[in-house]
């Protein structure tokens, strides 16, 4: 079954849930349903819409942690964007690359990497994007914060009635 997207009252989303903590917390008064899936579950005497999108009736307060540095999240903080070319690649297809060359004392952080095409990050070589005439399109920073940072992916892998809610 499809699992749900759980929005806070200001419509923040917080986590994807099971489809059955979702009936759960609709059941409950918890939760209204934005948006539904095709699908339809049934128990004895009721038939209920598959909830996609809910939202709770009251605010929760979340930790906001900081998002942990990995090669999936630089890719995701530039939105699977080539940071010199402007183009668009699935992650199998990229790369990410130092902005101060390791070879020169980069680091490895969210202030150094930026994601790059394998083209791209071959053209620039060990150079400085200045010196390789390679502007970025974004300067890269730390992100704030990701709802579920760990397991969100790529936006496009998720069903379509949840884009609008997704702010990545």
């Amino acid at each position: 079954m499809e699992p749900a997207l759980l929005l806070n009252a200001s419509y923040e989303p917080l986590s994807i849930v099971h489809w059955k903590r979702a009936i759960t917390l609709l059941l409950l008064g918890k939760a209204e349903m934005l948006a539904a899936h095709s699908r339809q579950i049934r128990s004895a005497t009721k038939t209920f819409d598959l909830p996609s999108v809910l939202r709770l009736q009251r605010r929760v307060k979340m930790p906001r942690h900081r998002v942990h540095f990995s090669r999936n999240n630089v890719y995701r903080r530039d939105n699977y964007r080539c940071q010199y070319c402007g183009d668009r690649f699935s992650s199998a297809d990229l790369t990410f690359d130092h902005v101060v060359p390791r070879s020169r004392g980069g680091a490895t952080n969210w202030t150094n990497i930026v994601t790059s095409c394998q083209p791209c990050n071959r053209r620039k070589c060990s150079r400085t994007p200045s010196e390789a005439k390679m502007p970025l399109l974004n300067n890269p920073t730390e992100p704030r914060w990701w709802p579920f940072s760990a397991g969100a992916g790529n936006v496009d892998e998720h069903p379509e009635d949840w884009k609008p809610y997704l702010w990545i």
